[in-house]
């Protein structure tokens, strides 16, 4: 999850739309994925785009489903740690498919990256994804529109 601090807020909250507040910067505790999504939205006939940075499966999951013609997803890339992608640090890749299963109580994602590289979220040194229990897509590529 991503957090801030009061004093990142610029100006007062709700300046720029009911609801909203800009931050100079967000932070992380956690050594987990995140997604980078490109957003094109459309009102009256004009196009802009936006970056969301979520956190999880089921928040990309929620925001592919409530996609429409004003607020279209054209790009999902993932930024994974090092323990995650197995190199030097963090790392941001295009995501081609997105699964999730379970191993035994616990929820575990695979991410397959346009680079043929498939990331799991385990951190079982034993972890094998073909004894994924309830294994299921929710995001492929084809979802989507590129921009």
């Amino acid at each position: 999850m991503f957090r801030t601090q009061d004093s990142d807020l610029i100006g007062v909250p709700g300046i720029f739309g009911e609801g909203l507040a800009h931050w100079h910067s967000v932070s992380r505790i956690l050594r987990t994925h995140w997604y980078h999504l490109t957003i094109r939205l459309t009102e009256q006939g004009r196009s802009t785009e936006c970056v969301e940075m979520i956190e999880g499966e089921h928040k990309l999951q929620s925001m592919l489903v409530t996609q429409s013609a004003e607020r279209e997803i054209t790009d999902v890339q993932v930024m994974t740690p090092a323990w995650m992608n197995k190199g030097a640090g963090w790392d941001m890749e295009r995501v081609t498919k997105v699964s999730l299963g379970y191993d035994g109580d616990f929820e575990v994602c695979l991410i397959a990256v346009e680079g043929g590289a498939v990331y799991h979220s385990s951190h079982r040194p034993d972890f094998q994804i073909d004894l994924l229990a309830d294994l299921r897509p929710i995001f492929l590529s084809s979802m989507i529109r590129s921009a």
